[in-house]
């Protein structure tokens, strides 16, 4: 379906011709109604205001001004005391009045001024009172001029209540009318000199700008502003000024030009130079007002004239004072007129000048008003009222017109669906016939409730109809249809019972014959609103439905519409009835159900399933029993049905026949039996045992309700007696509920967690450790502990629970079997919450540290240790109150207690004594004592043991670093020794210990680092003064000309020289010797770090001294194992090598022509000695030899200096040098003991032999083999 075009039609005949009378009566009562609403709104509004608000004392007037807070509606309330005195007559006219509202201070003349310049007084004696009663509003009635004098304190306050009692004044007066604001300053006080006077009109021009500001938003545009300086006849001059003024008919009236006057020029074509010059004017007056008197200086001629000459020179002064008088003005408009972007400002339209002792007020009047007296009088008050009754009545006319119509159109609506209806009958009872009747359109059309009935007959007409209808088209023909079903079908018996052998037929009430279903049918007929047939249908109308597959609206509608039966016909209706014979089932299958029912009682628990079976048969045999009802319901209709119908049906074939299933006992305990349940409470997740606790003592004390518990239920059937007791029953569902009960709750919660006990997580506040400084800042860790594992949990859920849920178990009407079932499991939970408790406080303790970066946070640490409010103790006190519990007697508490036996040592630690822990006060002695070394000064050497063999190290070490070393090496009365002999002492387990010793480590590690720093500096120095200055000289560096002295050798490598005794001082206690090798010797904790190649450059110095020095500390000089290698063959014409000699100081080696030896060399590196090689040669024809030889000059290093001349194939490695033909060949021997160690090698030096014959000849190289490379001595690691 369309639904677009469906709504347009619907819409275009709506607004048809044909009901615009429709719409202009929906129109008019809609305006009535809201007229109403809002009439009644206000009476009551107005009435409950009158009641509650009541006005103050005049004796409590003052007291109630003085108070800071007002109420809001305070300000209100006063405004509509002053029109309550007003008659109601003229109150409109005094609402139109031109409204002022006069600020201004204490004494600046505000009420003298209203007092000169307005009547109100003169009005007051005329019955049209002012209102000055209430200091917090003052209000006067004038001549066309309403005044609001609003007082000192409230101009000053700046509180929210104050704001709230304006706007709840101003607005519903100010909505549609223009307020102008006087403001009265006092002139006198212009005069003054005081720097401070500028402050003071700068407060009290922002504290009137906060109330214009109001004023400004209640009207959405700029407010308008006059200024009155008041006491002007105190300045000198003004008197005599203003005289003159008066006398001569010249106003004194300074104006202000506005935006709004800008604009009215703006519209004149020819007016741009009058808007030009009101434009520079404005801005001229506005920013400095010093100059307003100028125009009058053109009177000053006639002044003269007409002034005596005292009253002239008293004007001239005014005149002449005037400027600085209207500077200040000027200041006080300027922060009056700041722009502001959250308000709008204030134009300033006007100032006056007035004085206590003027003539003429007339002319210089503040509140002089633009309304006039005619305007006034034109005002109608009764206008509004006339209006509104006109209104009235017209919606009345209005009301009473639509109500005819619309009662019309349904009139004619329902005649025109009733004939569709009756010509076109529809197969079923639809929704049109149904909104025929007047029952059913006074709901669809809710106005019919409050409009009269023009149509009463024409209504019952159509009802009528409308019944005649349903008999005829719905109700006639079924019973044609049931009554040939009662002749076609074979004889049956009628009102035959219905077995119910399914679950499906429950309470069905259903009535297959056709006998019975006609004499529903004839009831349903001859029913009426007020007869029996249609009081016993209305209240079983379902039932009539599915019997006879009709509409229940239908059957409704018709019960409750038809009034009479007597235009009912059944003339041509073959309507017989056969007789009934009832039958029941059999009464064995009976016995069999009340018969296990005895046996279920005898049962101590009944399962589930049994009480399903159970009561599925039980509503089988109910559904016996109402099929035994529905037939005697049939009965009943026919005994009904006599008095109604013709006298030629026949329905005494209709009988009652007796059973014993009708027996009120066996109705009784069915229904008592299909009303009972076996439910239990809940098991709620989290609720735990907490919920259980509650649920078991509920069903504990729980009773049945009175006469319940002494029902019986006693009946015989088949001959044999059956009684039940309702009581026993009810135990044994009781018994079976409970066991439920315990079995779900302990299969609910198989994976067991411990946290059974609280309901909720939230319960109990968590245990924080360093909650002050969440464990960030010196004492560390920040462990928490659930809240449900302390304590306080305990004793006020754990235990409770443990002693009550225990006695709650043994009283309950259960098996032991159940009891010992849920025993067991309680014992598992409480074991599992107690491992996670002690889990919890363990993670606790082993949590807490302390980590002091510096010395001085070390100090801050243990003073704060000391304290009685010390974190230590805290977290000591938090473990003995939380694992040190009694279990009392309850051998649930027993099994919880067991698993807190690892905190034993807590009792022994904690043992309190008056108020005090002695064992750990030993503690904190011991800390106490350790801070008090920390802080002490530098003790001097001599007062050292000097049996100890680290004294000079610790007397360059602070006193953190002596208690770091004596750690380190493990001292008697080192500070960790002596807290583990305390701990041991007290029996605190070792894995427990690591909180007491975590001062004295960091003392430890900060102590270290102290002695790191120190060692690195002391190496770096020592680095820099004896080794690496070795690096770049001879033999040390084999390409350096400058040779090592033996001073810087002695001070390097001498036992006694400056490296060996520094590093006694500084580096021994951290190193050893093993193998011949320095190891660094390993501390806690692998520490101090010592500084990267100090141990290789021990090792190279160690070695190296060990050559140069003997165990007395004298020199040793270098021994080497040398053998000469064999001489150059002899060649024709050439020379002939007779010996080859290496020589170092007084030790020389000779090689000759025959088998080599090794032989020893010496040299005494500690004195200058020269060193040469050679050979001599000798010749055939000269008996003399000749000497070739390389020599070097006398030094401490001359072996080493012809070492490095070695040249060719066969050359030595050295220290920073070149490798020149340097091969091993064979095994060597150390120089320092003179044995084989190590391999050989052969060093050559290039010889030019003589020249024979004046010949030159070839190179001859002298070899010789040296053990041991002599180079590899002077081989340091850099």
């Amino acid at each position: 379906m369309d639904l677009l075009p469906w709504m347009t039609g619907s819409v275009r005949n709506f607004f048809s011709v044909d009901n615009w009378p429709y719409l202009l009566a929906a129109v008019a009562v809609l305006g009535v109604l809201i007229l109403a609403a809002l009439l009644v709104y206000y009476l009551i509004r107005k009435r409950r205001k009158a009641r509650g608000e009541n006005k103050p004392a005049e004796s409590d007037i003052g007291k109630t001004a003085a108070k800071k807070a007002i109420p809001p509606s305070s300000l209100a309330r006063i405004w509509k005391d002053f029109l309550k005195e007003i008659p109601w007559s003229i109150r409109p006219n005094i609402l139109a009045y031109e409204h002022f509202i006069v600020f201004g201070e204490a004494g600046s003349g505000k009420s003298a001024l209203i007092d000169n310049y307005t009547d109100w007084q003169g009005r007051a004696r005329q019955f049209y009172p002012s209102y000055t009663t209430n200091p917090l509003l003052q209000i006067y009635l004038g001549s066309k001029v309403l005044i609001q004098e609003i007082p000192a304190a409230l101009l000053d306050d700046t509180s929210e209540d104050v704001r709230r009692a304006l706007l709840k004044l101003w607005k519903p007066l100010f909505r549609r009318h223009d307020p102008t604001v006087v403001i009265v300053l006092n002139g006198a006080e212009f005069q003054t000199d005081d720097p401070e006077y500028l402050e003071y009109l700068k407060q009290k021009a922002q504290m009137i700008r906060g109330k214009i500001n109001l004023l400004g938003n209640i009207r959405k545009k700029p407010v308008k502003v006059r200024i009155v300086l008041t006491l002007m006849d105190q300045i000198e001059g003004f008197s005599e000024f203003s005289q003159f003024l008066t006398g001569n008919d010249i106003p004194l009236k300074l104006e202000f030009r506005s935006k709004t006057d800008f604009q009215d020029i703006s519209e004149r074509p020819d007016a741009l130079e009058e808007k030009k010059i009101a434009e520079d004017r404005s801005k001229t007056n506005i920013k400095d007002l010093s100059g307003c008197l100028d125009p009058y200086e053109e009177h000053l001629t006639r002044a003269l004239l007409s002034l005596p000459a005292d009253q002239y020179l008293k004007a001239i002064t005014f005149m002449r004072q005037g400027p600085k008088l209207f500077q200040d003005l000027s200041v006080f408009i300027k922060f009056l007129q700041n722009p502001d972007p959250l308000s709008l400002e204030p134009e300033v339209t006007q100032f006056y000048l007035t004085s206590q002792v003027e003539g003429e007020p007339s002319v210089l009047n503040p509140f002089a008003p633009s309304l006039t007296a005619r305007e006034i009088k034109k005002i109608d008050p009764y206008f509004k009222h006339r209006v509104a009754a006109a209104a009235i009545g017209f919606a009345g006319l209005a009301f009473l017109g639509a109500a005819y119509f619309h009662g019309r159109s349904l009139v004619v609506e329902r005649y025109r669906t009733l004939a569709r209806v009756e010509a076109f009958p529809p197969a079923r009872y639809d929704q049109k016939i149904h909104e025929i009747l007047p029952s059913v359109y006074v709901q669809q059309h809710p106005l019919m409730n409050v409009f009269p009935d023009f149509f009463p007959e024409i209504n019952r007409e159509i009802t009528n109809r409308c019944m005649d209808n349903i008999r005829r088209f719905y109700l006639l023909p079924g019973l044609d249809r049931l009554c040939a079903a009662t002749t076609v079908k074979s004889p049956v018996a009628a009102g035959r019972i219905v077995t119910i052998r399914s679950i499906d037929q429950q309470y069905r009430g259903t009535i297959d014959e056709a006998q019975d279903k006609a004499v529903y049918l004839l009831a349903l007929i001859y029913a009426t609103r007020n007869n029996e047939l249609g009081k016993l249908i209305r209240h079983n109308s379902a039932s009539w439905s599915q019997i006879l597959n009709l509409s229940k609206e239908m059957i409704e509608d018709y019960v409750h519409n038809n009034e009479s039966s007597a235009g009912v016909s059944l003339a041509g209706k073959r309507i017989s009835f056969s007789p009934s014979q009832g039958t029941v089932e059999d009464p064995r299958r009976w016995m069999v159900y009340f018969t296990e029912i005895g046996r279920l009682y005898r049962q101590p628990v009944l399962s589930r399933s049994e009480f399903e079976r159970l009561q599925k048969e039980t509503d089988q045999f109910l559904g016996m029993i109402q099929q035994l009802e529905l037939y005697d319901l049939t009965v009943r209709l026919a005994e009904l049905l006599r008095k109604e119908i013709p006298s030629d049906i026949n329905l005494e074939m209709i009988s009652h026949k007796e059973s014993e299933l009708r027996q009120e006992a066996i109705k009784n305990f069915l229904n008592f039996i299909k009303n009972s349940n076996i439910s239990y409470p809940e098991v709620v997740e989290r609720s735990g045992f907490t919920g259980l606790l509650e649920n078991l003592k509920a069903m504990l004390a729980f009773k049945e309700p009175q006469g319940v518990s002494n029902l019986s239920f006693s009946f015989s059937l088949g001959g044999e007696a059956f009684s039940f007791s309702a009581q026993q029953w009810q135990d044994l569902l009781n018994r079976s509920r409970i066991s439920l009960l315990l079995r779900e709750f302990v299969n609910r919660h198989k994976n067991q967690d411990g946290l059974l006990f609280f309901p909720s997580d939230q319960e109990f506040g968590d245990l924080v450790m360093n909650a002050s400084n969440d464990g960030r800042f010196l004492f560390i860790g920040h462990a928490r502990v659930d809240g449900r594992f302390t304590k306080e949990a305990i004793e006020k859920r754990v235990r409770p629970m443990l002693t009550e849920l225990p006695d709650v178990i043994a009283r309950l009407p259960v098996s032991p079997e159940d009891k010992s079932y849920f025993s067991n499991f309680l014992f598992k939970e409480i074991d599992i919450y107690g491992r996670r408790y002690a889990q919890s406080f363990r993670k606790y303790y082993l949590e807490f540290d302390i980590k002091a970066g510096s010395p001085a946070a070390l100090r801050f640490v243990l003073s704060q240790m000391v304290l009685p409010s010390s974190p230590l103790r805290e977290v000591l006190v938090n473990m003995m109150d939380n694992t040190l519990i009694d279990p009392g007697k309850n051998e649930y508490m027993q099994a919880f207690v067991r698993n807190l036996a690892e905190f034993e040592f807590i009792r022994r630690l904690m043992g309190e004594q008056k108020g005090t822990f002695p064992e750990l006060d030993r503690y904190k002695v011991l800390i106490e004592q350790m801070l008090a070394d920390i802080q002490e000064q530098q003790e001097p050497a001599e007062k050292k043991d000097r049996e100890d063999p680290y004294a000079q190290f610790k007397t360059r070490l602070s006193p953190l670093g002596r208690i770091s070393f004596a750690i380190f090496n493990n001292e008697k009365d080192s500070y960790v020794n002596l807290v583990k002999l305390w701990l041991d002492s007290v029996a605190v387990p070792r894995g427990w210990q690591d909180i007491f010793l975590a001062p004295v480590w960091q003392a430890y590690f900060l102590g270290m680092g102290e002695i790191e720093t120190e060692m690195a500096k002391t190496w770096k120095e020592l680095w820099q003064t004896d080794i690496q200055p070795l690096y770049s000289k001879f033999p040390f560096s084999s390409s350096s000309g400058e040779e090592v002295s033996v001073d810087e050798l002695r001070n390097a490598t001498h036992p006694a020289g400056h490296f060996w005794q520094t590093y006694q001082a500084m580096f021994s206690p951290f190193c050893k010797e093993e193998g011949r090798r320095w190891k660094k010797k390993n501390g806690p904790y692998n520490v101090p770090k010592l500084p990267n190649n100090l141990l290789t450059a021990l090792n190279a110095a160690s070695q190296l001294s060990a050559v140069l020095w003997d165990k007395e500390g004298k020199e040793r000089p270098l021994e080497f194992m040398v053998r000469p290698k064999p001489l150059p063959a002899v060649l024709p014409n050439e020379p002939t090598a007779a010996l080859s000699y290496l020589q170092a100081g007084e030790s020389v080696v000779f090689g000759f022509n025959q088998k080599p030896s090794w032989k020893k060399i010496k040299v005494n590196w500690q004195s200058p000695y020269w060193a040469a090689v050679g050979m001599e040669f000798t010749t055939r024809d000269k008996p003399v030899r000749i000497k070739r030889s390389i020599e070097i000059p006398s030094s401490n290093w001359a072996f080493y200096r012809l070492l490095q001349k070695a040249e060719g194939p066969q050359g030595a490695a050295r220290p920073n040098g070149s490798d020149k033909g340097i091969q091993p060949a064979g095994s060597g021997y150390n120089p320092a003991n003179g044995k084989k160690a190590g391999d050989f090698k052969t060093y050559s030096w290039v010889i030019r032999p003589p020249a024979i014959d004046g010949q030159g000849r070839s190179m001859m190289n002298v070899l010789f083999d040296i053990q041991n490379d002599p180079w590899a001595i002077f081989i340091v690691p850099r």
